[in-house]
Order: structure tokens, then C-alpha cells, then sequence
């Protein structure tokens, strides 16, 4: 005699099956690793590294120390420094986007650099969620391209959560 399962008990085999395939693929996408990047506004290019250190390390390599919200920064024969750090999560963690200029800001009133999260910088485009000034800078956080929308900012300090009016909107960036 053909043995059968009741119709529930396969449905819910199915259920769980379909579960575990679900949770393997979410825990896949969870282990991505993170990617550190630095912006240098000069040349357009962007370089990714393994771990935040790397990318620091590399970024002050390329421009001298500057340290985070420094007055005086030290740079380099370029003349480059560190003008902010943003990070895709609370509390300075996930991937990360360090962006150089060619040198700190003044502070006259006036937005001394601006950066797009377009091109080839658009996977950063609505992904800030905690920022941190350098090199004398102000962060101001943008909605839309070449600084237009409302604003968000200054950002003055290190800071693990831009707030609910710009967290994941961000898609340029004034450095003033």
C-alpha cells in the first residue's frame, strides 16, 4: 500500500524548505564583504580597499595628515587632504567613502568644495547615514545633484546618525 503525506504536512515542508533556501541566500548577501573607499575630488577617481584603516592609511599616504576635524592640517607637496568620511550605516560602520580635496576649508561663509554622488560615484548616492568632518570642514548633505534640494548641515562634528531628514537621501555634498 502507497504511503502519502496529508496535503498540510507537505505544504509545510514546502514552507520550510523554501525558508531555509531564503535565510542561505539573505545570509550570502549578509557576508558581502564591506568596501572602503577613497574620492580624490581632484582626478575623479576612487579607490576601494578591504578594511576602513586601508583606506585611511592610503587616503593620508596620498594627501599627509589632516586627522578628522583638523584646524591646521599638515599636507603634503600636493597640497590634498582629507575633507570628510561617510558611512552607509549608525555609528560610523558598513562601507565607506573618504573624500580628499586639494585643501582644507575656509571658513568665509561659502562652500569651498562640492561633490556629486553621480557618474562613477552613484552606488554612494542615498546610502549616507553617518559623516565625519575633516580638515576644518562643515558637511552639508544634499538630495540632488550640484547641491540643489534642501539642505541638511552643517555637520560640524563627527557625527553616527545624520537624522531622519537625510539618512539614505544624500546625493551631493557641500564642504564648506
Amino acid at each position: 500500500m502507497k504511503k502519502t503525506l496529508p496535503r498540510a504536512a507537505v505544504g509545510g515542508a514546502t514552507l520550510l524548505l523554501g525558508t531555509v533556501l531564503t535565510s542561505g541566500t539573505a545570509a550570502a548577501e549578509a557576508e558581502e564583504p564591506e568596501e572602503h573607499c577613497v574620492a580624490d575630488m581632484d582626478t575623479g577617481e576612487q579607490t576601494c580597499f578591504a578594511t576602513l584603516d586601508a583606506a585611511l592609511s592610503a587616503a593620508e599616504a596620498e594627501t599627509g595628515p589632516s586627522g578628522p576635524t583638523a584646524l591646521g592640517a599638515e599636507t603634503n607637496a600636493q597640497n590634498d587632504v582629507i575633507v570628510g568620511t561617510f558611512f552607509t550605516e549608525r555609528g560610523y560602520g558598513g562601507n565607506s567613502l573618504t573624500v580628499t580635496a586639494e585643501a582644507p576649508c575656509v571658513k568665509d561663509g561659502w562652500v569651498d568644495y562640492q561633490f556629486n554622488l553621480t557618474g562613477d560615484f552613484a552606488d554612494w548616492a542615498d546610502d549616507i547615514t553617518s559623516a565625519q568632518p575633516w580638515a576644518n570642514c562643515w558637511i552639508w548633505l544634499y538630495p540632488e545633484a550640484d547641491l540643489g534640494g534642501d539642505r541638511d548641515g552643517p555637520y560640524k562634528e563627527n557625527t553616527a546618525y545624520v537624522g531622519d531628514f537625510m539618512n539614505d537621501r544624500t546625493v551631493s555634498i557641500g564642504f564648506s
